[in-house]
């Protein structure tokens, strides 16, 4: 017989940005000379903005600053971007600051990191509650958050499948699809539960949801009639999966992710939850599950 669930334990997060800090584990150490890297700590500001404003200050263009991963920006976050040619910086304009610096072999891309590590404090929580929820999880649903899928930008997904989006940059139309995938994903997850059912793709024993693409493997069974589903659900057919599969190919998520090395700690007010989280997964979707 399943245990029972314990109750929430309230609170509130995000009250101010110093609340939600982000410390991006990389992928092993920077090895090599020729691409410069630098450790840039930041509030208020999400991802491509950071990196639209080095390239300016390094004088070139907005695709030769990389990044492993998307960042919030209500919070206080620290994250490596690479630069390919221009100036190298001593400094950082703009309320950036400079934690480190060096020089790499190859420039960053997406995925390249290891997780990240977070500091979150909920106000008006009930501490005990949220460690005895947080002994009880052991995994949680592996849901995208609103830092993906916010903002209507799966809706310009579907719509750039479809044909009807007009004309976009291409870092918009890429952002836009991989919204689109996220709430696929989420809508799978929200239909079946992160549990095993019949003809699952599991992956190091663990079920999997689609990230629609020309190239995702497909389940069997009851699993693949889920996610055939959802597609059809959407409109979009493997004719429109074929015409972006350069831009996204498609690949399967886990339906659930694991809290590593996560504590909380009292705090006068409420608590801090701290927690390493693989990259992809999303803390809001743990405080969804302890609060």
């Amino acid at each position: 017989m399943a245990e029972p669930r314990l109750p929430g334990s309230g609170g509130r997060y995000k009250v101010h940005h110093e609340d939600f800090e982000v410390l991006e584990v990389p992928h092993g150490c920077p090895k090599g000379r020729g691409v410069a890297w630098y450790r840039v700590r930041r509030t208020g500001r999400d991802t491509p903005e950071v990196a639209r404003t080095l390239a300016r200050a390094a004088d070139v263009q907005s695709e030769d600053v990389g990044y492993a991963g998307l960042k919030d920006r209500e919070a206080v976050t620290e994250q490596r971007f690479t630069i390919v040619g221009g100036r190298r910086l001593r400094a950082l304009p703009d309320g950036l600051t400079l934690v480190d610096a060096g020089e790499t072999r190859e420039p960053l891309r997406p995925g390249l990191l290891d997780g990240n590590r977070f500091r979150i404090r909920v106000r008006d929580g009930d501490a005990a509650l949220a460690a005895a929820r947080l002994l009880q999880l052991g995994h949680f649903p592996n849901r995208f958050g609103p830092q993906r899928v916010g903002n209507g930008l799966p809706d310009l997904g579907l719509d750039v499948l479809l044909g009807r989006a007009g004309r976009l940059d291409a870092q918009r139309r890429r952002f836009a699809l991989i919204a689109w995938q996220a709430a696929g994903f989420n809508r799978v997850l929200d239909l079946r539960g992160p549990v095993r059912i019949d003809g699952d793709w599991l992956e190091a024993g663990v079920p999997t949801g689609p990230l629609y693409g020309a190239q995702m493997r497909w389940p069997r069974g009851a699993a693949r009639a889920l996610d055939e589903g959802v597609l059809a659900e959407s409109g979009v057919g493997l004719d429109e999966l074929d015409r972006v599969a350069r831009i996204v190919p498609g690949s399967r998520r886990p339906l659930v992710a694991a809290a590593q090395d996560a504590r909380i700690v009292p705090t006068e007010d409420g608590y801090v939850l701290e927690v390493t989280l693989a990259a992809g997964c999303y803390a809001t979707s743990l405080l969804d599950e302890l609060l």
